[in-house]
């Protein structure tokens, strides 16, 4: 784990302090700059790095925590690792900031950013990389600003994978059976190969496979096709389940006679490398949230057609209130399917 990383790995390479300019603004009472506090954040978190107990010791509060993923670590606790750290020990040698966010509402600045970094003292076996949000909060603690709450979790393709992998692994929250937009779509097509982007669990393409399909199902939660694999090999069902990034999948050309993304994300990337993949004849079928869905992720009415207007037949293009296979139990949807010509 990253924290045991931290706590274990991180060195004291050098015991500079941090800025006189900005322990100075840490001094006012008035409210911060966003500026301001992106600056304490950076800086806080390089004495850190560098393993400066003074710099930290000034810029932290009395009700300080530590907390990432394993036990959280008070400040008196904080300190002391820190002062413990042998200098030569691998440490952050790089980060870079982005989506930084700045908060600041009365006695509290709060700073949200995402975070690469490298870790440097490991050079002979090559540095590990973090991708992650970093959530510091900042109090008025008389008359200075000090660091109460230092949080991080995992951002990126990482963390959502391990939340896909989560759910398939507790199997609640979605439906079992095949998508019913599916089953209608190919009760009348002659079986051939079948592409399903964003698999998960193999339902819909162990569905395909049943009905004599020949079936590469893809997704980049690891679990999902483990479970996938496991149920074809249960049922005596031939599938190709890969595990793999589904931005950088090779979709090839003419290669499928049927795609899915049947809740797969509002992907038009993926939509438009999907296109040429169809052989001419080939279908295209998928199901998703609305727009107009509460959290705003989805496609909106009109959008699909407008993306398969040059070279294909729309067969089927409607926006429903219904039971979705995911997350809720009422939800405004689109199905869509689309014919190459």
């Amino acid at each position: 784990m990253r924290r045991l990383a931290f706590a274990l790995l991180l060195s004291a390479c050098a015991h500079g302090q941090v800025a006189s300019p900005e322990r100075e603004a840490r001094r006012a009472p008035a409210s911060p700059t966003e500026s301001e506090v992106r600056t304490w954040s950076h800086a806080i978190l390089d004495a850190h790095d560098r393993g400066d107990v003074a710099a930290l010791a000034e810029g932290l509060a009395a009700s300080f925590v530590h907390f990432e993923g394993g036990t959280p670590s008070d400040r008196q606790t904080e300190l002391g690792r820190v002062a413990k750290r042998k200098p030569g020990a691998p440490h952050i040698a790089s980060r870079g900031w982005s989506n930084e966010h700045v908060f600041v509402h009365g006695d509290r600045a709060l700073f949200i950013g995402e975070a690469a970094e490298h870790m440097g003292g490991n050079d002979s076996h090559g540095g590990q990389e973090f991708h992650g949000w970093y959530t510091l909060d900042w109090h008025r603690e008389g008359d200075r600003w000090k660091l109460a709450l230092w949080t991080w979790q995992r951002a990126g393709v990482a963390a959502a994978r391990d939340m896909w992998n989560d759910m398939y692994r507790a199997s609640t929250g979605f439906e079992k059976t095949p998508n019913k937009l599916l089953v209608d779509t190919v009760r009348d097509l002659k079986p051939g190969t079948a592409l399903d982007v964003a698999m998960g669990q193999g339902r819909n393409a162990l569905y395909l496979a049943s009905r004599g399909w020949t079936v590469t199902g893809v997704d980049f939660a690891d679990e999902g096709v483990r479970l996938a694999r496991a149920a074809g090999a249960e049922r005596g069902l031939a599938l190709t389940a890969i595990d793999v990034d589904i931005d950088t999948y090779d979709f090839g050309v003419a290669k499928w006679d049927l795609v899915t993304m049947i809740y797969a994300l509002d992907r038009v990337s993926w939509i438009e490398k999907i296109k040429p993949s169809l052989k001419p004849g080939g279908v295209f079928v998928l199901e998703y949230f609305h727009k107009d869905a509460p959290d705003g992720d989805g496609f909106a009415t009109g959008q699909l057609a407008k993306l398969f207007a040059e070279g294909f037949v729309v067969l089927r293009d409607e926006v429903v209130d219904d039971r979705p296979d995911w997350a809720m139990d009422r939800a405004t949807l689109v199905r869509f399917v689309a014919k190459k010509r």
